[in-house]
C-alpha cells in the first residue's frame, strides 16, 4: 500500500505545469518515503484537475480572441466615381462636379482632392447616416468628414469605416498665349472620371484634345466628352476665330462619275461640304428608281434612307468641323431596258445648302454607242475640261462632260450595243522544247512555256499519238493535269502579274513520253510537239536523234538553223534552270519558229544507217562518204549542228 501510494504522488508531481513546479521548493533528500491518507491523495488529484481545466480555458479564450481579431483592407480608400460639367467663358472654366467616395479604414483618413490652382466655390458633404452639410457647418459635421487646405492643395479628411457623397462647385484658370487657350486640370484619382465641358464663346477651335474624346458641334457652342481614366491629365486647347460671328454660305461641290454597261448605268459621287456644322439637316435626294449601293464618309455616324412618292432622301447623322470639308461618297445605279435605249440620267441633289458647284463625265465599259442627246438644268463641256479627280477615279477615257449650278441637273444619252468579237486573252511569249529520241522506238520531250494570261484558266494541250504526260510544273510548283473527254490535256494556269502597264509572264513546264517508229536501216522520220489552243509568239526546238544515222530533208513548219535567235535568254535566265531532266546525247539539229497559230509544229525528215566505217546507205551516181568519229572524240568548237550538216549524205530512196 505505501509503494503504491508512492507511485501516486510521483506521477501527480510530474503532471504539475513548470509554474506550479517552480513555487513548490523541497529540500534535497536522496532517498525517502512519503505516506499519505486516501483523503489527502484524493484532494491532491482533484486540485490537479482543476489546474488542467483552468489551462485548457485560456487556450480556448486565446483562440477566439485571434479569430475575433479584424483583416485589415488592402486600401484605405476608394473615390469610386466623378462626375464633371464645365463650361467655359472667357478665361475661366467652372465646373460642377459629384463625387463618390468610400472610406475603408477605420479611423481617420486623408484624400487628396485638388490642386492649389483651383479655387472652391462651394462644398456639399453627405454621408450614409447624415444629411447633407456644407464647408461653412463643418463644425456641425466634424465627426465624419470635411475639407482642410494644405500645402499640396484641398484634402478631404474622412472618418471611416463609411460612404460619402460630395457635390462641389470650383474654377479653373484658361491660360492665353499666342491667341491660344490652354485648359488643363488634374482630376482626383476616381475609378471612374465622366468629363463635360462646353464652350458658350462662338468661333471655338479645338487644337489638342487629351484624352481623346467626343466633339459636338452647335450653331452657337461646341461640347467635347470625354471618360477619363485614373491617372489622365485633362488638356484642351483652342482657338477662337475672330470672324465667328459672319454667316458663311454653305457650300456643297459634287463630282460624278457615270459609267455606263449593257445592263446598268452606275454612278458614283463624291460630295464635298464646306462650312456645314451639322449633318442633321442635310439630305441627298434620287429618284424612286435608283438602287442606292452605298454611303461611306469618316464623318458619318449614321445613315437611312426616307422614301417619298416622287424620290428617296438619304439622311446623314455625324458633326463635321467648320475649318475642313466634309467628304461623303455615295454610289446607286439605274438599272436599263434591252438596249438600244434612252435614259435621262439622274444626278444626286443636295439639298439645304447655299451654293452648289457640280461636275459629272461619262466612260463606257464595254462595246457600246453611247451618243448624248441633250441635257437639262446644265451645260456640256470638253472632257478634258473636266476636274482631275474625276479623270484619276474613272476606269476607261471619258466620253463626255457636264457642268451644273443647281439641282435637278440630268444628262439624256441614247445606249447602243454591238455584238462583241472574242480575242485572245492569253499568249506564249516562248515556248523552249528538247527532245531526245532512242533507238528502241521512245521519245522524251520537255516543254517550258512562258506565258502571259489576263483570265484563262487552262492551257490545253493535244499531244501526239501515242503520248502519255509525265510531269507538269507551274512557276516550280507542281500541278496535276486534267483529261478531258475528247482527249486534251488540260493544265492550269494563273493570272499574271502586272508590271506596271504589262503583264509579266509564268512559266508552265511539263515532260512527257512517245511511242514511235523504230529507226532501220532508212526510211522516214517524223517527231511532233503538242498543239496548245493559244497563240505562239517564238519556238525553238533542239531534238537529238541517234547516232551512226544520217539525217537530211528536214521539212516542215519549223525551219532549220545553225545556232538559235537570241529571244529566249532572258526568260530562262529569269526563271533558272528546268525541273526536268531530259538526255542530250546523240545528233542535235536545231529549228526555230515565229508567230505559230492553229497549227501542230513537227519535223519530218530521211535518214539511213552506216554500213561501216565509211560506208552510207546512198542512192546518189557519186555518193559523199567520210570517215565517222564516234561521239567521244574531240570536236572543233564549231556549232555541232553545222559540222553534223556537213558529214549527212543524202540517201538515194527512189533506187
Amino acid at each position: 500500500m505505501a509503494a503504491a501510494v508512492t507511485l501516486a504522488f510521483f506521477g501527480a508531481w510530474c503532471h504539475y505545469p513548470p509554474a506550479f513546479a517552480e513555487e513548490v521548493t523541497l529540500p534535497k533528500i536522496e532517498s525517502g518515503k512519503v505516506v499519505l491518507t486516501w483523503a489527502e491523495l484524493k484532494l491532491l488529484l482533484e486540485e490537479l484537475e482543476e489546474l488542467k481545466r483552468a489551462k485548457a480555458l485560456e487556450e480556448e479564450a486565446e483562440k477566439k480572441a485571434e479569430e475575433k481579431k479584424e483583416e485589415l483592407p488592402p486600401a484605405e480608400y476608394s473615390i469610386a466615381e466623378a462626375e464633371y460639367k464645365g463650361t467655359v467663358r472667357g478665361e475661366t472654366a467652372r465646373f460642377e462636379a459629384d463625387f463618390s467616395v468610400l472610406v475603408l479604414k477605420k479611423g481617420w483618413v486623408t484624400i487628396p482632392f485638388f490642386p492649389n490652382d483651383v479655387g472652391i466655390e462651394t462644398l456639399n458633404t453627405a454621408s450614409a447616416e447624415n444629411p447633407p452639410e456644407t464647408v461653412s457647418h463643418a463644425w456641425e459635421n466634424r465627426d465624419s468628414a470635411q475639407f482642410v487646405r494644405g500645402a499640396d492643395g484641398y484634402s478631404l479628411i474622412a472618418k471611416g469605416p463609411g460612404s460619402f457623397s460630395i457635390q462641389a462647385i470650383f474654377h479653373i484658370p484658361v491660360r492665353i498665349e499666342n491667341l491660344v487657350r490652354t485648359l488643363s486640370f488634374l482630376p482626383p484619382r476616381a475609378v471612374i472620371n465622366r468629363m463635360m465641358i462646353q464652350f458658350s464663346d462662338k468661333g471655338v477651335y479645338l487644337t489638342q484634345t487629351s484624352p481623346a474624346g467626343r466633339l459636338t458641334r452647335k450653331e452657337d457652342a461646341t461640347a467635347f466628352e470625354a471618360v477619363l481614366s485614373e491617372r489622365d491629365t485633362l488638356k484642351l486647347s483652342w482657338k477662337i476665330e475672330k470672324d465667328a460671328g459672319i454667316t458663311r454660305k454653305k457650300q456643297a461641290v459634287l463630282h460624278s462619275l457615270v459609267s455606263v454597261d449593257k445592263s446598268a448605268v452606275s454612278v458614283f459621287a463624291r460630295v464635298l461640304l464646306r462650312h456645314v456644322a451639322s449633318l442633321d439637316q442635310t439630305g441627298f435626294h434620287l429618284p424612286p428608281n435608283a438602287e442606292i449601293i452605298n454611303v461611306t464618309s469618316p464623318v458619318i455616324e449614321k445613315w437611312h434612307v426616307e422614301h417619298t412618292e416622287k424620290s428617296q432622301i438619304v439622311r446623314l447623322t455625324g458633326q463635321t468641323d467648320r475649318h475642313t470639308a466634309a467628304e461623303i461618297s455615295l454610289s446607286y445605279r439605274i438599272r436599263l431596258p434591252s438596249l438600244p435605249a434612252k435614259v435621262d440620267v439622274p444626278m444626286l441633289e443636295v439639298r439645304d445648302v447655299d451654293t452648289l458647284e457640280g461636275f459629272a463625265g461619262v466612260e463606257i465599259i464595254g462595246n457600246l454607242e453611247v451618243m448624248s442627246q441633250g441635257v437639262s438644268k446644265g451645260i456640256r463641256i470638253p472632257a478634258k475640261n473636266l476636274p482631275k479627280a474625276l479623270w484619276n477615279s474613272a476606269s476607261s477615257p471619258l466620253l463626255y462632260g457636264y457642268e451644273f449650278h443647281v439641282n435637278g441637273f440630268s444628262p439624256m444619252l441614247n445606249i447602243r450595243s454591238y455584238s462583241e468579237i472574242q480575242t485572245v486573252m492569253a499568249n506564249v511569249d516562248i515556248v523552249d522544247c528538247v527532245t531526245h529520241r532512242t533507238l528502241a522506238g521512245k521519245s522524251v520531250t520537255r516543254i517550258r512555256y512562258f506565258i502571259r494570261n489576263n483570265d484563262r484558266q487552262f492551257l490545253t494541250l493535244t499531244l501526239p499519238e501515242k503520248s502519255r504526260i509525265w510531269q507538269a510544273f507551274l512557276d516550280g510548283k507542281p500541278v496535276k493535269p486534267a483529261r478531258k473527254e475528247t482527249g486534251e490535256i488540260l493544265i492550269p494556269m494563273k493570272k499574271s502579274p502586272s508590271r506596271g502597264e504589262e503583264l509579266s509572264s509564268f512559266l508552265i513546264e511539263i515532260g512527257y513520253i512517245s511511242d514511235v517508229s523504230k529507226l532501220t536501216l532508212k526510211g522516214d522520220i517524223i517527231n511532233r510537239l503538242p498543239e496548245i489552243d493559244i497563240p505562239v509568239n517564238y519556238l525553238r526546238w533542239r531534238l537529238y536523234l541517234p547516232e551512226y544515222y544520217g539525217y537530211t530533208k528536214f521539212e516542215g513548219p519549223m525551219k532549220q538553223v545553225s545556232q538559235f535567235s537570241n529571244v529566249a535568254d532572258s526568260q530562262n535566265s529569269r526563271f533558272g534552270k528546268p525541273l526536268i531532266d531530259i538526255p542530250t546525247r546523240g545528233q542535235q539539229f536545231l529549228f526555230e519558229k515565229f508567230l505559230i497559230v492553229d497549227e501542230t509544229p513537227y519535223i519530218r525528215g530521211k535518214y539511213g544507217q552506216y554500213l561501216g566505217d565509211d560506208i552510207f546507205l546512198s542512192l546518189q551516181p557519186q555518193p559523199q562518204q567520210f570517215q565517222f568519229k564516234p561521239q567521244t572524240e574531240q570536236r572543233s568548237n564549231k556549232n555541232k549542228s553545222d559540222m553534223l550538216r556537213q558529214q549527212q549524205v543524202i540517201p538515194n530512196w527512189y533506187k
